[in-house]
């Protein structure tokens, strides 16, 4: 059962770093509508205004053509060649633009359906949120197939160890049956002789948890340090160290249920009182 604990503890890391890597990669998705050259400021910022009432937008900031054109000179300051083309324009060809976060990637679609189906459509040249599509569909599949593998995984590791406590308790029952016997010739009640197997199960997910608790956080704190390396900004052991009652708790609530649940059933099957 200690394995099986580990191995559940192990899961616990991987689905808060599997999540960060999700919320990393969402906030870097984001939807921008460019307007037409003939769009007013305050025509934009009235659009502006109605995305900002929607429950699916998290933010939505304002791009002027002159502040597009700073970020772009400055993206490519190092080529000489568009600093040039630039130069000789006598105009700013570049477009003022709307730059969306929706509060989930999978609700991008829905305020792009309400931009082009809104009575600003007319103001809008382009949405580049089909550019992005694929990526934002990509971070969905990401995030679904990661909580569905981490419950496939949890509830298998769940029957292992249920299996491992119930053969261990079959072993004990069997290695007992004399004693047992005696205790039924004296008149012992069902559930004092139920109860010790019962009990028995518990602690060994007691001590399972003990056990998985004791290496868990020290393999957390040892590990912590290349995950902030490889993405800066996930604090794994602070994060465990923080919610640590309610981690150890999880636990210890786990290992317990499962020993004795492994016990009843194999109580059940095996001791015929």
């Amino acid at each position: 059962m200690v394995l099986v604990l580990v191995l559940f503890s192990a899961l616990m890391g991987v689905n808060f770093v599997s999540s960060k890597i999700v919320d990393i990669l969402q906030e870097k998705v984001d939807v921008t509508a460019y307007f037409k050259a003939d769009a007013s400021e305050e025509e934009i910022l009235s659009v502006r205004g109605e995305l900002e009432n929607l429950n699916e937008v998290r933010g939505v900031s304002y791009i002027s053509k002159d502040q597009a054109l700073e970020e772009f000179k400055a993206k490519h300051a190092g080529d000489a060649l568009i600093q040039e083309s630039l130069g000789e324009l006598d105009f700013n060809p570049l477009q003022p633009a709307l730059n969306i976060k929706a509060e989930n990637s999978s609700q991008y679609a829905s305020i792009v359906g309400f931009l082009e189906a809104n009575k600003f459509r007319s103001l809008i040249d382009k949405i580049n949120f089909y550019e992005n599509e694929q990526v934002i569909s990509r971070i969905e599949s990401i995030s679904g197939g990661l909580q569905n593998w981490g419950l496939i995984v949890t509830v298998a590791l769940a029957l292992v160890a249920v299996l491992v406590t119930f053969n261990t308790i079959r072993l004990t029952i069997y290695n007992q049956r004399q004693e047992i016997e005696i205790m039924k010739l004296v008149g012992g009640s069902n559930w004092h002789i139920k109860a010790p197997f019962l009990v028995e199960g518990a602690l060994y997910g007691v001590f399972a948890a003990l056990i998985t608790t004791a290496l868990f956080y020290p393999s957390i704190y040892l590990v912590s340090p290349k995950v902030g390396q490889l993405m800066p900004g996930v604090a794994l052991f602070s994060y465990f160290v923080s919610n640590i009652f309610q981690y150890v708790a999880l636990i210890f609530t786990a290992g317990i249920i499962l020993g004795a649940t492994s016990s009843f059933v194999a109580i059940k099957r095996f001791l015929k009182i």
